[in-house]
């Protein structure tokens, strides 16, 4: 059942966060009006909350540091006295309310990263097959990591066609006590990314790693319903979880990578994970759905 896979990678609603400095002060206007007034439900807030974390990570990439951001997100704070009965007018509320209901207009939408993207889809699931709900692609094509449904079946995993034979596999992110922020790993673009791929280039040194293991492989049936098209044999392994909790909370530049081991204990294949707008993504599949905005309706 790949071609539904690659059906769900090929969607044309794509939700692009505006990354201005303007759109940021709106974003922690919409914030301070929820926190002082509740004009938010909790999946809008969650919404707002990865936007947010984008505003913070694209400041960062432009030069910020994160003492500065949050010295910035304090004054905002304080500065806001607007009262209740006209919080839910405000420009900021105003514009968040607007993009949330169009992403609710939407059985499907991609959410673009800095490298990846990840690809979403709240409808037309079945309950014979399994099928991604939230995926990214990796390496080019070579492998689908995400989270997938078949009935009430979910669950987060890892799926790819290959003549090796992995027997188990790690996922390993920042581990976010010992390293409170992403690392540079290319020392400001002195150096090639680790594996020379760019989604590596941001994360934490080897010894501040968490590492989270698959709790068990996926079978052979299941695998191929959710691996790319290729001769090879399809394998996958599903993470607990714990992992989605931790994608959740990175930064949307930073990597998490996947190694898989043979039976000795040796890598022999890995995967880079972009953390991108997987939170945004999460918050979008607890949307209400709404009528349904046609494909020319999600260009604009």
């Amino acid at each position: 059942m790949w071609t539904s896979a690659l059906a769900l990678l090929t969607t044309q609603a794509v939700f692009d966060a505006d990354a201005s400095f303007d759109a940021y002060e709106l974003r922690l206007e919409a914030r301070s009006a929820d926190n002082a007034c509740s004009v938010f439900t909790a999946v809008e807030r969650a919404l707002l909350d990865a936007a947010i974390k984008r505003s913070r990570d694209d400041a960062v990439m432009q030069g910020a540091s994160p003492g500065q951001l949050d010295g910035f997100e304090r004054r905002q704070a304080d500065a806001f006295s607007t009262p209740c009965n006209t919080a839910f007018d405000l420009p900021g509320v105003t514009l968040h309310r607007q993009e949330t209901l169009r992403l609710s207009g939407y059985d499907q939408a991609r959410f673009e990263g800095r490298a990846q993207g990840w690809t979403a889809q709240r409808g037309g699931l079945s309950d014979e097959f399994a099928q991604w709900r939230i995926v990214q692609s990796l390496r080019q094509g070579a492998a689908y990591f995400g989270i997938y449904q078949q009935g009430e079946e979910t669950g987060l995993a890892l799926s790819l066609r290959t003549a090796l034979r992995p027997a188990y596999a790690v996922a390993f992110v920042r581990d976010a006590e010992r390293a409170p922020d992403p690392v540079d790993l290319t020392a400001g673009g002195l150096l090639p990314p680790p594996d020379d791929d760019p989604v590596s280039a941001w994360g934490a040194p080897s010894d501040r790693l968490e590492r989270i293991f698959a709790t068990r492989t996926l079978s052979r049936q299941r695998a191929g319903e959710l691996a790319p098209a290729s001769g090879q044999p399809a394998v996958g392994f599903v993470f607990p979880q714990a992992l989605t909790e931790e994608l959740a909370t990175l930064s949307p530049r930073e990597g998490a990578r996947i190694d898989l081991y043979d039976g000795t204990g040796t890598v022999i294949d890995r995967y880079w994970v972009e953390v991108g707008a997987f939170d945004a993504a999460l918050a979008f599949m607890r949307l209400p759905t709404m009528a349904p905005q046609s494909a020319a309706a999600a260009s604009h």
